[in-house]
């Protein structure tokens, strides 16, 4: 054989393996290629448990107007009425009322907190005829404001821990007679006449206070 023809011989030998080889390679990745376009069996799946949309919380109702009361004379409409235009808020003369921002309609209500700084029952009542657009209306002849009831803790009264009535200035400002009385030298306050004006808690010389006016409810601003 000429070493021309051999080298051809062994030319060809190499390109038919590399061919041959080729093939495999190729088989396989077709095999591969099928087998990720076939689903695998069922029995292999694991169930996908759906995840469920996260729950929105729920706002938590504030507690700031737990405490608070609306200004003497306030109409079952005052939000509807009141313009905020904080007439009543300038003419207390005790400095009680203070505008509260509604944080949907953006307006000024007036409020006062009676465990905080009392309303002190004026009897011209100058908050109400400052009022312009009738959201405060006067009382009846003898009628009295109700913005909730004092409640006495006893633990906190000078009377309960010297066991003596050694403090009696709750009922010495309250202007409704008859209305702070004394149990085993503790101060009780009449539910019927009582009308939450915070005047009691405001002279009680203790800290913490040993009175505090439980208001009318939440009262929910437009």
């Amino acid at each position: 054989m000429k070493r021309k023809d051999l080298f051809k011989d062994g030319v060809r030998s190499v390109f038919k393996f590399a061919f041959e080889k080729t093939d495999d390679v190729t088989s396989k990745l077709k095999e591969a290629w099928l087998e990720e376009k076939n689903p695998p069996s069922e029995k292999f799946l694991t169930p996908v448990t759906k995840i469920s949309e996260p729950k929105k919380k729920q706002k938590k109702k504030s507690k700031l107007f737990r405490t608070l009361s609306l200004p003497p004379g306030a109409t079952d409409h005052f939000f509807e009425l009141c313009t905020g235009c904080k007439e009543c808020v300038f003419s207390c003369p005790y400095s009680v009322l203070f505008p509260v921002i509604s944080e949907t309609s953006g307006k000024n209500f007036p409020f006062f907190d009676p465990n905080a700084k009392a309303c002190h029952l004026c009897t011209d009542w100058p908050c109400i005829n400052a009022c312009p657009e009738g959201a405060l209306l006067p009382y009846e002849e003898d009628e009295t404001p109700k913005f909730g009831k004092a409640k006495g803790i006893g633990e906190h009264c000078i009377n309960g821990k010297t066991k003596e009535k050694t403090c009696d200035a709750c009922a010495a400002v309250c202007t409704i007679e008859k209305t702070v009385n004394f149990r085993a030298n503790l101060p009780v306050f009449s539910s019927s006449t009582c009308t939450g004006c915070g005047m009691c808690v405001e002279v009680c010389p203790t800290y913490p206070k040993a009175i505090q006016i439980n208001t009318l409810g939440n009262i929910q601003i437009p």
